[in-house]
């Protein structure tokens, strides 16, 4: 929501989408959107065909989508 707000949505595209994912239909219906463009824009890539959706996030992963969100 903050990213739409300041305007700052990434643009690129990744060529991947949620479908890419063996596990995209465990993601919560209120974060469906927000994924799909993060997936689409590459800031979030996935692990070993899986996006983890219901995993804790690590500090190195969160760490790696907001390298990804600042320099993308």
């Amino acid at each position: 929501n903050i990213l739409n707000i300041t305007n700052r949505l990434p643009q690129r595209d990744s060529g991947r989408s949620l479908t890419d994912f063996s596990d995209a239909e465990e993601i919560y219906s209120w974060a469906n959107k927000a994924m799909a463009l993060l997936v689409k824009t590459g800031i979030i890539s996935g692990s070993a065909e899986k996006i983890n959706p219901i995993n804790t996030t690590t500090r190195a992963e969160m760490a790696q989508v907001l390298y990804n969100l600042l320099s993308k």
